[in-house]
């Protein structure tokens, strides 16, 4: 006759048997879920809280003690153990992250694009404004890519003069771009 036991089920698992494990987890996974759950645990955790006391079974298989052939009241003390252990290592968790800083908001992409919205406008506006031959210069060789002496060519001055005129106007437009507070990079 063959004894079915917790007892006779583990010595076999000491000796090597895979599946007397798997008949050890069957017969008391219930029972510990259920008294996990009637613990107050959530699902989740209890699910978790339960495979860590199976683990710790396997691990002390040589320290299990058996009360009238079972093994279910030391799976129960174990697991009402680990449970505590679990509880108290979130409650550390959640007190490390209280002391964490508030992360910094990031930027908002809106922003940025109002940024550059306002940035094109007030060039746009600047181009417009600028004295005729000024806009004439900054249209052939930043639009138009047409190099400075031919630009002035076409303009009917000196290269030197078409060189200053445009880094004056340069100059006058990273004035006004820098002038606007919400511009980020300010040039």
């Amino acid at each position: 006759m063959v004894d079915n036991s917790d007892e006779d089920i583990w010595r076999r698992v000491v000796a090597g048997d895979q599946r007397a494990f798997g008949a050890i987890w069957d017969r008391h996974a219930g029972r510990v879920l259920a008294h996990l759950l009637a613990s107050g645990q959530q699902w989740a955790d209890a699910e978790d809280v339960a495979a860590m006391s199976f683990l710790e079974l396997w691990r002390r298989r040589s320290a299990v003690r058996f009360v009238g052939g079972s093994v279910l009241p030391w799976l129960i003390v174990t697991t009402r153990n680990v449970a505590r252990n679990a509880t108290r290592s979130r409650r550390r968790y959640q007190r490390l992250l209280a002391q964490l800083p508030e992360p910094s908001p990031a930027p908002d992409p809106a922003d940025r694009v109002s940024d550059l919205a306002a940035s094109e406008q007030l060039l746009r506006n600047t181009i417009r404004s600028a004295d005729a031959m000024d806009g004439d210069l900054l249209a052939l060789t930043a639009l138009e890519g047409f190099s400075l002496r031919d630009a002035a060519l076409a303009l009917g001055i000196s290269e030197p003069a078409a060189r200053s005129r445009l880094s004056r106007f340069r100059s006058q437009l990273r004035t006004q771009l820098t002038a606007q507070p919400y511009v980020e990079g300010g040039s």
